[in-house]
């Protein structure tokens, strides 16, 4: 059997993620809270795909991801601020960064943010 390398896997890892967003309709449990809360809803070998709310004035604090990651905003804007600079992304703007890649997500709005965050792991 001849394996493909693993980049030739990403499409459908993506593509899947996709559907189990589109499944669950983006729907948090409920409760509010002052930190950013994250439900995983998906975890294997080779993806991590996670649900993330973040209330008004919360933010990641800068890190840096060991793995490449997409991030969907379904409501809300997400302040996205990295070395090349800050951006505020809207509900539907998809963002991809690349592993190693410092980052702070941050909402900086008066209404709650909400975040797909699929992590394509190594």
């Amino acid at each position: 059997m001849i394996r493909q390398p693993r980049t030739g896997h990403i499409p459908a890892v993506l593509a899947a993620a996709l559907a189990v967003a589109l499944l669950l309709g983006g729907r948090p449990a409920e409760g509010q809270s002052a930190e950013v809360q994250e439900q995983v809803v998906l975890e294997n070998d080779t993806m991590r795909v996670s649900l993330l709310v973040f209330p008004p004035g919360t933010a990641s604090g800068e890190h840096v991801g060991l793995d490449p990651e997409l991030g969907i905003v379904l409501e809300g804007e997400l302040t996205l601020v990295t070395q090349a600079g800050r951006e505020v992304l809207g509900p539907g703007a998809a963002r991809w960064l690349p592993a190693l890649v410092p980052h702070d997500a941050r909402n900086e709005s008066a209404r709650p943010l909400r975040l797909w965050v699929v992590v394509v792991k190594r």
